[in-house]
C-alpha cells in the first residue's frame, strides 16, 4: 500500500491522452474517454485493510477537490433494467461495485472515481480508480 505512488498515478490518469479504443495501456486499462486500474496491492491481508486504505485515499482526494458525491451501483444497475443507457465506463464500473465516490478533477475536465468491487464473490475485492472524461449519469 502506497497512498504517494496512487496519488501520483491519479495525477497521471488526469492528464494522460486516453486511448482510442478498449485495450491495456503501459498504466491501466481504458477505452475511449477513460481508465479502470486497481490501487493498492492484493489480495488485501482483510477487508477491513482494504476498507481502511480505501478511506485513506477518500480523505486525500476530498482534501483536493472537496467532499465526495456518492453514487449506488445498484441504482445505476436499476436504472438500465429499466431500459435506460448508463454510459460506459459507468456501465462496467456499477456491474463491480456498489458505493461509487466521485470528484470532479478541478481543472482537468475529468471525473475521479473510488470504488470497491466487492460484489463478485468468487474474486478477491479490489480498490479501483476510474479516471474518466465522461460525466456521471
Amino acid at each position: 500500500m502506497d497512498i504517494a505512488k496512487d496519488l501520483a498515478l491519479t495525477d497521471l490518469l488526469c492528464t494522460e491522452a486516453f486511448p482510442t479504443e478498449h485495450s491495456e495501456t503501459r498504466i491501466a486499462a481504458g477505452g475511449p474517454g477513460y481508465y479502470i486500474t486497481p490501487l493498492g496491492t492484493g489480495p488485501w491481508p482483510s477487508a477491513d485493510d482494504l476498507y481502511a486504505y480505501e478511506a485513506a485515499l477518500v480523505q486525500r482526494y476530498d482534501e483536493r477537490w472537496g467532499d465526495a458525491a456518492r453514487w449506488g451501483g445498484v441504482t445505476l444497475q436499476e436504472r438500465r433494467s429499466r431500459g435506460e443507457d448508463i454510459p460506459e465506463p459507468w456501465d462496467v464500473l456499477s456491474t463491480r461495485a456498489d458505493d461509487l465516490r466521485t470528484w470532479e478533477a478541478t481543472g482537468t475536465g475529468r471525473w475521479v472515481n473510488l470504488a470497491v468491487a466487492d460484489r463478485d464473490t468468487e474474486e478477491e475485492p479490489e480498490l479501483l480508480l476510474m479516471v474518466t472524461e465522461i460525466d456521471p449519469p
